[in-house]
């Protein structure tokens, strides 16, 4: 990032505060930090596993992308922060500080990760069962939303402890639901909740990184799709949901409506009727092509690197937390891969002490940076494949026209 040069009179009036943390110093402007100099300080994970809740929270680092109740953000830096950064951006809050051709290409490319589920209320939103289960193997809950739960080295205790701390206890109750499911699929219509809901009929293949579905409404990108409501939420959750959704969740952008009591049982028997069971059978593996040009590495960098990945794998030179894909995070050893320059693409990964470079081909033959872009578009639909982190990390895939882009670059060298 290239900080905007500025006269320091033009800082009259601002509320600017100096201050020493640790031998470093800072300017404070709103919420915002601006790091002139900070204490190098790595953010990865210090235990190998968590044995309390907050000692899980802070291990998968929850307070990266959430405000989490009890916890300080993750770090004082908007860099190390996604949401606060993106939203930091988005509200013209850093304009002061950087040149404006660089803040306008910010605003242009942010998307994702502008706002993420409040967990302060998670304990009348979702049952144990099913929380301790999705943290483990994360499906898509917000179709348009475009980002999502990362996949994250959470074994079965590890999601147990993240459930004692939000203090997520609901099970499901043998209470059969009241309503009547036709009455309350009517009442689905005529409120017209598939107007931002879905109900497991959105092909999530459509879903790409840059899909001109992200900029629907907000209230349409936030709402979660209902074909999970059964298993997400207990009878309970969802009637007191229903009857007054601002009492739970003071942020959200779903209506209240003046239901009745009958009417909630009705819309609540609706919505957690069986659907149709569809199998999910593995969509056919992406088979990249090979460009009939000429490709190299300022090409894959503005496509992929400098744009979107090294926000987690940052330049090794850079102080400081280097990104969850590099120093560590989200319950991962550092793996010091660096995909901000070429030379970290063909050094590679760190595993078992000694580097595995990207272009590098797996046991089927596949380049390894490949077959981590592939391997992301099987786990939109809960599809993991074992031994293959999917990448971009709790993002859309990316397009297959760019895979064939990086897999032309890596089959012809990767030149410079």
């Amino acid at each position: 990032m290239a900080v905007r040069s500025f006269p320091f009179a033009s800082l009259a009036g601002l509320a600017l505060v100096g201050a020493v943390a640790g031998g470093g110093y800072v300017f404070i402007r709103d919420a915002d930090v601006l790091a002139l100099r900070l204490p190098t300080r790595v953010l990865a994970p210090t235990k190998p596993s968590p044995a309390t809740p907050r000692e899980a929270v802070e291990h998968f680092q929850c307070n990266r992308c959430h405000v989490v109740p009890g916890l300080e953000p993750v770090s004082a830096r908007l860099s190390e922060n996604c949401v606060t950064c993106h939203q930091a951006i988005a509200a013209g809050r850093l304009d002061l500080w950087y040149k404006q051709a660089e803040v306008a290409r910010w605003k242009r490319h942010i998307t994702h990760l502008v706002r993420t589920p409040d967990l302060g209320s998670l304990n009348q939103r979702v049952k144990r069962e099913w929380l301790v289960s999705w943290l483990q193997a994360p499906h898509v809950v917000r179709p348009l939303y475009g980002a999502t739960m990362p996949r994250m080295k959470v074994g079965p205790k590890d999601a147990e402890l993240l459930a004692d701390y939000f203090a997520v206890t609901e099970q499901e109750s043998a209470e059969p639901t009241r309503g009547d499911v036709e009455a309350g699929r009517a009442l689905y219509a005529e409120h017209a909740c598939a107007s931002c809901h879905y109900r497991g009929d959105f092909p999530l293949e459509s879903l790409r990184y840059g899909a001109p579905e992200f900029n629907s409404p907000s209230a349409r990108r936030r709402a979660p799709d209902l074909r999970h409501v059964r298993d997400r939420m207990s009878l309970a959750q969802l009637r007191s949901w229903l009857t007054d959704p601002h009492r739970i969740l003071l942020d959200t952008e779903m209506p209240t409506f003046a239901f009745t009591p009958k009417q909630v049982e009705d819309l609540t028997a609706f919505l957690r009727a069986p659907l149709p069971q569809v199998a999910a059978a593995p969509r056919p593996r992406y088979q990249p092509k090979r460009l009939e040009r000429e490709v190299h590495y300022p090409e894959v960098a503005q496509k992929l690197s400098r744009h979107l990945c090294f926000h987690c794998h940052s330049d090794l030179r850079r102080p400081g937390d280097q990104g969850p894909g590099n120093t560590g995070g989200f319950g991962y050893d550092g793996a010091s891969l660096d995909l901000a320059t070429r030379a970290g693409f063909l050094r590679g990964v760190r595993r078992d002490g000694q580097f595995r470079g990207l272009p590098d081909q797996m046991e089927d033959g596949t380049p390894r940076l490949v077959a981590a872009l592939l391997a992301r578009q099987g786990e939109l639909d809960g599809h993991f494949q074992p031994g293959v982190l999917g990448m971009p990390l709790g993002l859309p895939p990316i397009p297959e026209e760019e895979i064939d882009l990086v897999f032309t670059w890596i089959e012809q060298g990767a030149p410079e």
